[in-house]
């Protein structure tokens, strides 16, 4: 059943293609230079762009032989069983053995976007695929055979070959393979989505649209790829990529875009090595060595330019530093830390590798000062978050809790909780008793304290209050 719809769609598309052909008795054959007939042809193809991408019909333009246009018509496209965009061109007689095929999208209500790629004309041109990369080369194609006078065959040739050394990372540009593999150490092969991550897509239709034609006009002059546009391209992908734990628990670094649908989370590295330069390294082969490695971004073109990378073995892939991991430490999996910042109270707990903003008092009290409720010798802990003094104070039960009653409390020598108060001042003004602290004497107020090994910081017993 399924081939016979496909059969009777090609042969729609064929004969709408048909009635718009002047079908004179005047069409003779052509060969080209290796004897093979490639005229009259016949065509059939399929438009491997995203999904979401819809055409509106696809224009056929006869070139000469330096490629400029002769003549066009139109056809348009369906669906074939597999959901793709097809369509079909009757036979037509073509003086060259090239033409260019131009699939037609809306850009809003208004606009077009236009991709136009060169197609080789052979004996049978049933497997014809238009897509992205072959449209950003097409411009190269031009100059090849327009300025450097060479002929089709070795123009089309070695614009593919400068693509993929301009272009290829752990993924072949030049693929239209709409569909992404993904591998260990969080690393993934783009395929044919490759150059919408370097089109940036991600963005909008019309960023897209404008960056396509930057990447195939700058291409088309030299064979390379612009390197400012790259680190842009870069910029932009990297700025999709987010720290953050799953459902699970699990500590991931995705890209969140509108491209997540199409299966592009993971990390091409190989695309950031390109961007950005030689010092980022993101190698994925590091993995039996060491705990964590860093790696920074140095290319003044880059919004990221001073931003690090940190490889952690016990997650098994490379992350960019959050700016929390920048300004209060780097999260690593194995931590259980507390940090202030901009007025909140960050937690890193074990097994994750991302800070979270904890607003819970007594996780943040336990974490930092003990945990209160645990035993009956934490009776009379005191500590600071922010200006506020908190103390555990435990009942006839013992059974111990978190106070903030004590908040405006003042506290002379020979109080019960003077020594506990004291030094949680002492704490909050120069941090915890350390060993590059002891034996330091500080001053807190009218009186001095000291930093000692059992007792962190205690009053020093000549000064009176």
């Amino acid at each position: 059943m399924g081939y016979v719809k496909a059969s009777l769609l090609f042969l729609v598309l064929w004969l709408v293609a048909c009635s718009s052909v002047d079908s004179g008795d005047g069409v003779v054959a052509r060969y080209d230079k290796d004897g093979t007939q490639y005229s009259p042809a016949f065509m059939r193809g399929i438009v491997y762009y995203l999904k979401g991408m819809k055409p509106e019909k696809i224009k056929i333009v006869s070139v000469d032989a330096k490629l400029n246009p002769i003549d066009s018509i139109e056809v348009s496209v369906a669906k074939d069983d597999d959901g793709r965009y097809a369509f079909g061109v009757g036979d037509r007689d073509y003086e060259y053995p090239f033409v260019k095929i131009v699939p037609v999208f809306p850009l809003g209500e208004n606009a077009k976007m236009e991709f136009a790629q060169y197609v080789r004309l052979r004996e049978f041109n049933i497997d014809i695929a238009l897509n992205l990369p072959e449209a950003v080369m097409s411009g190269r194609v031009e100059t090849l055979v327009r300025e450097k006078e060479l002929d089709f065959d070795s123009a089309m040739t070695q614009a593919i070959a400068e693509m993929r050394q301009a272009f290829n990372t752990f993924s072949d540009v030049m693929s239209y393979e709409m569909y992404v593999n993904e591998y260990i150490a969080n690393e993934a092969r783009l395929n044919g989505l490759l150059m919408y991550i370097y089109c940036r897509h991600e963005v909008s239709d019309s960023v897209f649209y404008s960056t396509f034609n930057e990447y195939r006009e700058t291409f088309a002059k030299s064979g390379i790829a612009d390197s400012a546009l790259l680190v842009k391209s870069a910029d932009v992908w990297l700025s999709t990529f987010k720290v953050f734990d799953d459902a699970d628990g699990h500590t991931q670094f995705k890209s969140l875009s509108r491209d997540s649908v199409f299966g592009v989370s993971r990390c091409d590295y190989s695309l950031f090595r390109r961007a950005y330069g030689a010092p980022v390294q993101l190698t994925t082969d590091i993995w039996e060595t060491g705990s964590e490695f860093y790696s920074r971004i140095q290319n003044k073109s880059s919004l990221y330019d001073g931003r690090t990378f940190v490889y952690e073995k016990r997650l098994g892939y490379w992350r960019l530093q959050t700016e929390l991991d920048d300004s209060m430490g780097v999260c690593l999996y194995g931590n259980d830390l507390v940090s202030e910042y901009n007025d909140s109270y960050y937690r890193c707990r074990p097994g994750s590798a991302s800070w979270n903003e904890e607003t819970r008092r007594d996780s943040l009290l336990n974490k930092i000062f003990g945990n209160c409720a645990r035993h009956y010798a934490s009776n009379g802990a005191s500590g600071y978050l922010r200006d506020s003094l908190f103390v555990c104070e435990c009942d006839t039960s013992r059974v111990c809790a978190w106070t903030d009653k004590y908040v405006n409390s003042t506290f002379k020598k020979g109080d019960d909780l003077y020594a506990s108060a004291l030094s949680a001042r002492a704490v909050q003004r120069y941090g915890k008793c350390s060993d590059d602290l002891i034996g330091e004497v500080r001053q807190i107020d009218s009186v001095s304290v000291s930093c000692t090994w059992f007792y962190g910081w205690k009053l020093v017993e000549n000064d009176e209050e």
